[in-house]
């Protein structure tokens, strides 16, 4: 057995840690220049609402904006689009990383994609890859082009290495004698139905109910033995808070995320938690706690995996994404591939952009001069119905 072992976070999941923090204000539609601006291509909608997973996106052309992410694993791609010269600095573990040339053989091979139907590279911006497996952390930071440059971000795909062996437990989130709720006797959970239907599950976790809580201090625990985890339960408006703590001891700090989304929107699958690296015949204790009261906690589905890496990516420290600790130390080059949309006009309105995509070695900063549809389309971007109306078109390139 050789399998590539990979993890997808959606631009909606908590792990990812978004400078400036995006305002979330029903009142308000985000403004993408000064700050990042969450967005979702409405699927369907139900109370007013819409169903987000898979369909959603950040956008922003605020200079010096970023997205961190920390994850356990030995290479990363980055999935969206930019407009008129906009560039994204990339830093892993404290370095700036500089395309090299070295990769041109690659890129080479993938001019000319089309995008849509299960193509695994349509839309990718950039990847990294050549260090070896450990704890690492990335660092996205905008370096605006041209006036109203824009950076659409859609997804990471985690590169965790190919694994000799691998099998994964699914534990379903209503079940109660394999998950512990608490505090105990306190009653503080319940089992709801999912707003939407159409949620996308692993066999052995259900597709119609998850349990919830709106108490501050409820709590889920698990003891397991694994390689890693993967935690999911819905987002929404009203979830809110919440602490993950791995292998807790007395001197461990559990970790906050925050699991709110824009106004009336939902992200069913939501990925909330997330530690690779751990020791496979050690045993685990994970435990998750709701930091607000009127905020609710929820759990869909935990999964466990156990995986036996290559020798040559058997290196480097172990958790993260909930507690643990470690680092990778940098080794080897690491790749740095740009794959940029050419057009003559703006890629967000260009059939041809969302049709092929076109890889380059240069910088972002050197490319997408589209000049003036793509300025007299983003003056116009002031109303809220064209915006969305834009968002849509443009989304349909992710699919």
């Amino acid at each position: 057995m050789n399998e590539l072992v990979t993890i997808t976070v959606d631009d909606s999941s908590p792990l990812l840690r978004y400078t400036p923090n995006p305002v979330f204000n029903p009142n308000v539609f985000p403004d993408p220049y000064t700050n990042w601006s969450p967005l979702c291509a409405v699927q369907g909608s139900e109370a007013g609402g819409s169903r987000c997973d898979d369909h959603s996106a950040h956008s922003t052309g605020l200079n010096g904006a970023r997205l961190a992410i920390s994850f356990y694993g030995v290479a990363v791609e980055f999935y969206g689009n930019v407009t008129l010269g906009l560039n994204v600095q990339v830093t892993l573990d404290g370095t700036v990383i500089e395309p090299t040339p070295d990769y041109t053989g690659a890129i080479n091979n993938r001019t000319g994609i089309v995008l849509g139907g299960a193509n695994p590279a349509r839309n990718l911006l950039m990847a990294l890859s050549g260090f070896p497996i450990g704890q690492h952390t990335v660092v996205f930071t905008v370096q605006a082009g041209a006036d109203r440059s824009l950076l659409m971000f859609d997804k990471l795909r985690l590169i965790i290495g190919h694994a000799t062996s691998f099998t994964r437990t699914i534990i379903d989130g209503t079940d109660e004698q394999a998950l512990t709720y608490g505090p105990p006797n306190q009653h503080l959970w319940s089992t709801w139905d999912y707003t939407y239907q159409g949620i996308v599950v692993p066999a052995g976790a259900s597709n119609t109910s998850f349990r919830a809580s709106d108490k501050r201090e409820a709590t889920i625990y698990k003891k397991f033995t694994g390689s890693a985890y993967l935690y999911y339960g819905p987002c929404y408006t009203t979830t809110g808070a919440y602490t993950l703590l791995l292998d807790g001891t007395a001197n461990t700090q559990p970790i906050e995320y925050n699991s709110s989304v824009p106004y009336q929107q939902a992200v069913q699958a939501c990925l909330r938690g997330y530690a690779g690296g751990l020791s496979k015949s050690a045993s685990h204790e994970l435990l998750i706690t709701n930091n607000e009261d009127q905020k609710w906690l929820t759990m869909s589905w935990l999964e466990v995996w156990q995986l036996d890496l290559l020798q040559e990516q058997a290196q480097g420290g172990g958790g993260g994404g909930g507690g643990g600790s470690g680092n990778g130390a940098m080794g080897h080059t690491t790749n740095f591939l740009l794959s940029l949309f050419a057009s003559s006009t703006s890629p967000l309105l260009s059939t041809t952009a969302m049709r092929t995509m076109t890889t380059t070695t240069i910088t972002m900063s050197t490319v997408g001069r589209e000049t003036s549809s793509m300025s007299s389309m983003t003056t116009a971007i002031g109303s809220l119905m064209l915006y969305t109306l834009l968002f849509r078109a443009a989304f349909s390139i992710f699919q």
